[in-house]
Parts: C-alpha cells; sequence; structure tokens
C-alpha cells in the first residue's frame, strides 16, 4: 500500500486535533460571552423601560387625582367646591386605619377629598347625632337614595367647619347604614344638610416596603408604585389670610366670630396680594385649628393653591444599580456603564381649578 493511503487511512494528528478543539473553545467562549452581555444589556433595557413606564404610571395617577382635588357637587344646596367649607386637601395620611395626629405633617403624604362625578347629592330627613350609624334621606331624588348605593362614601359638612366621611354598608328605601371612617369629629348634624358622595384618597410612601400607596379612609389600602424611594410634598398658596369660607349670620368657624369678627390670631401675612407663596410644615400645623375631633385641620391650608409631589423611583433590578450614591439611593451589582439605570425623579406640581380663589 501507497504511504499516501496510509495518511488518509490514519485520521487526524494529535497536534490537528488540538488546534481543532482550541479554535471551537474560543468560537463557544466568545459566544457565551457575547450571550452574556447580550442578556445584561437585555436586562438593564428591561429596567429602563419599567423604571420610565412606573414614573408614568406614578404621575398620571398622582396629577389626575390632584387636579381634581376640592371638587363638589354639581347640584343642591351644597353645590360648588368643597372648599367652600373644609380643607379638601390634607397633609397626612387620614380615615379609619393608622391615621396620622390632625396637628400632625408628613412631607411624604397627602390625602384628597373630591366629590364623586356621577352621583347625585341628597339631604338629611333627620338629623344625625354624633357617632351615628345611620343616614336617612329627605326623598325627592330620581332614584331611591339618590343613587347611592352599598361600598359609597358620603361626606357631611357644617358652617362651623365640621365633617365627617362615612362609608355606606346598606341601603334599605331611603335609610343609608353607615360605618365611620375612623374616630371623626364628634359632631352632630342637622336635617336638611347636604349628603354629599365623594372620593378620599391617602397617597403616602411605605418606607419600609418601598411602595407608593393608596389609602381609601375605609377598607382599601394598596401598594400603587414600587420602589419608590422617596417622597416629598410641597404646598404653596395665597400670601394673604383666607377670606373664606365665611359662615352665614350668627355662625362661626375657624375664621370668624359668629358677630362677624375676623380671627386673626395666627394667620400672618406672608407676601403681597396675588403671589403664591410656599406653605411650610409650622404654618400648617400652628393653628387656629377648623373642625372638630381626628377631622381637625389648621386654617391656613384654606391658602392652598398649588401643590407639588417629587418622587425618586429605583430600577428594580439590582443588576441594573451601580455604587454612586448621588445616582442610586440603594447600590446594585452593575459596574459598566452602559449597564447602569440610575434613580428618576417625576415631579408632579398641579394648581387643582376648585382651589382658586373666589370661586
Amino acid at each position: 500500500m501507497k504511504p499516501g493511503k496510509l495518511r488518509e487511512q490514519a485520521g487526524l494528528s494529535l497536534v490537528e486535533l488540538l488546534v481543532a478543539l482550541t479554535i471551537t473553545l474560543a468560537v463557544a467562549g466568545l459566544a457565551c460571552a457575547l450571550a452574556i452581555e447580550a442578556q445584561a444589556v437585555w436586562r438593564a433595557d428591561s429596567a429602563r423601560l419599567d423604571l420610565q413606564q412606573r414614573g408614568r404610571v406614578a404621575v398620571d395617577v398622582l396629577a389626575r387625582s390632584l387636579r381634581e382635588a376640592g371638587r363638589g357637587p354639581h347640584a343642591g344646596s351644597a353645590a360648588g367646591p368643597l372648599l367652600r367649607s373644609i380643607a379638601p386637601v390634607i397633609p397626612r395620611r387620614t380615615g379609619a386605619r393608622r391615621p396620622d395626629p390632625p396637628n400632625s405633617f408628613r412631607a411624604d403624604a397627602v390625602s384628597i377629598i373630591r366629590a364623586a362625578a356621577e352621583v347625585e347629592p341628597a339631604a338629611l330627613l333627620l338629623a344625625a347625632p354624633a357617632g351615628t350609624g345611620a343616614l336617612e334621606l329627605s326623598p325627592g331624588c330620581a332614584q331611591p337614595a339618590c343613587g347611592m348605593a352599598a361600598g359609597t362614601h358620603v361626606l357631611l359638612t357644617d358652617e362651623a367647619g365640621n365633617y365627617d366621611v362615612f362609608t355606606i354598608t346598606s341601603v334599605l328605601g331611603e335609610v343609608l347604614t353607615v360605618r365611620h371612617h375612623g374616630p371623626g369629629s364628634a359632631s352632630a348634624y342637622a336635617a336638611g344638610t347636604a349628603v354629599v358622595p365623594v372620593e378620599t384618597a391617602s397617597f403616602f410612601h411605605d418606607r419600609d416596603e418601598r411602595t407608593l400607596r393608596e389609602y381609601d379612609g375605609d377598607a382599601s389600602d394598596l401598594p400603587l408604585l414600587d420602589d419608590l424611594v422617596d417622597m416629598r410634598v410641597e404646598y404653596f398658596g395665597e400670601g394673604h389670610p383666607p377670606e373664606w369660607p365665611r359662615p352665614l349670620d350668627g355662625a362661626a368657624n375657624c375664621l370668624y366670630a359668629a358677630d362677624g369678627g375676623y380671627n386673626a390670631a395666627l394667620m400672618p401675612v406672608l407676601s403681597p396680594p396675588g403671589r403664591l407663596v410656599p406653605l411650610p410644615a409650622g404654618l400648617l400645623t400652628d393653628g387656629p385649628w377648623c373642625g372638630g375631633g381626628n377631622n381637625s385641620f389648621d386654617a391656613d391650608l384654606f391658602r392652598v393653591r398649588r401643590i407639588r409631589i417629587t418622587l425618586r423611583l429605583q430600577a428594580s433590578d439590582p443588576a441594573a444599580r451601580g455604587l454612586d450614591p448621588a445616582r442610586f439611593h440603594h447600590p446594585g451589582s452593575a459596574r459598566k456603564e452602559s449597564l447602569l439605570v440610575p434613580d428618576i425623579t417625576a415631579t408632579i406640581d398641579v394648581a387643582p381649578p376648585n382651589l382658586r380663589r373666589g370661586r
């Protein structure tokens, strides 16, 4: 047999096999490195998109709620903005579960009241004593109980600035069985008092869980936004003390005495008329106090015309966060600049139309 034929039948030499194996391992290693890099880039892109989407959702929900703050009923004796009787924006968590003290200020919480858009207001047929569990309505609405149903929240107010919020648990004819949102004001309400269907919401930062939560003042307390690492609420308002709400002749509230005299104590002039100025925590917690009980609020809240909420959100995936404390509230494991997804700040700055002076 010829020597060439013997070499063909012998196969690859050891050197050739090692070279082939080296090339194969190099290609496989490069493919794995590219796959790992692609996966890291994909994770970073996904974290970036998720962060931006969560920011948009937070801005949309909070901006809509702030724009509607203070919206009042469209008909009846109480028609008009809620600011004519109460402060519809409160700088703390309110409601039945774990409410903040009425004389407190939380920079990471805000509570809002607004009239429900599609439910007709009613009026009390009989006076409602303090702590009542039932409200009897005057007949006359187009629908029984003016269309109110179990689960509807209702608001009662009086000339003195007292208010209470209830949840309807059942309806029988014109009688509403209700559950109070916490201790309340301990006030009684006269026959004829408006019964206004409302929506209530407390937005607050749960720092332990790093979430933005929305509480309805009664039973619903739900996470709205994950990986929130900071929240700050600021208030801006009239530099001159509020002149309204002004009660009827012979009645008094936190701004006016029964003889019509204005209560000027603790109501400083902050700026010339027509200018909005920051309203610090001290101004909104020093009195004079309106309402009563756990629903008391500082009279300076009648000055509020604009609210600004600043949120700081972080990427949920630690692999998209780095070490720089200026860019990452909580550090992560990312090191390459191309894979970093820094925290973002979202600002909601709203002047609710129903808080405008003179409406």
